[in-house]
């Protein structure tokens, strides 16, 4: 469930209005993301459109918007078949059903299209980790003074990023022991996740 104050209250409001009028707010909004052209989800005219048609306030709408933009971002990037979509607006999200099934009729017709967007704009990681290259400084240190030894190391890592259009990135950072060590942990998390995500 969204806890986000802002999305707590769009919550309410989109669970508030007819499915009808939520789904041609989420029509307009997937349309409007990913297209480099749009500068805001809705016109100033739309904006206040929709205020004196649903009877909402500035912020109200400015709530909503946000809120059509998340889930539609959320799906793009879990890339999200329809099932999947409606049960994650409704159990995840908050979505009252109606609303959530609104929601997903737009998915259908529009998430080919949103995702071809996203895909021109590089935002859905084409790029992939095609090699990597490491180099280690030590640091030599006297005998009384062992652990300035760790102190001082680096690792120097070089990640080569290709994708499909075969331009090669090159990703160069350094890290000590210390943050090589919470990198780790980080890691550790990550994979943690993803096997909670697959059992």
């Amino acid at each position: 469930m969204a806890t986000k104050p802002s999305l707590t209250e769009a919550l309410s409001v989109a669970n508030a209005m007819p499915a009808e009028a939520f789904k041609s707010i989420s029509r307009r909004v997937v349309r409007r993301l990913g297209d480099p052209r749009a500068v805001k989800l809705l016109t100033a005219a739309e904006e206040e459109q929709a205020c004196s048609t649903l009877g909402l306030t500035g912020a109200q709408v400015a709530a909503l918007l946000e809120l059509c933009a998340y889930i539609f971002e959320q799906a793009a990037y879990q890339m999200q078949r329809p099932d999947q979509f409606e049960e994650h607006a409704k159990t995840s999200i908050g979505l009252a059903p109606d609303k959530a099934s609104a929601a997903r009729q737009v998915w259908e017709a529009e998430a080919t299209a949103y995702v071809a967007r996203l895909r021109e704009r590089h935002v859905l990681g084409p790029q992939v980790l095609r090699d990597t290259t490491w180099a280690t400084h030590l640091c030599l240190a006297h005998k009384t003074d062992t652990k300035s030894i760790n102190d001082s190391s680096t690792a120097v890592f070089d990640l080569h990023l290709a994708d499909d259009k075969a331009s090669d990135d090159h990703l160069v950072f350094e890290a000590s022991h210390q943050e090589l060590y919470g990198f780790f942990q980080k890691l550790q998390d990550v994979q943690r996740a993803i096997d909670n995500l697959s059992s």
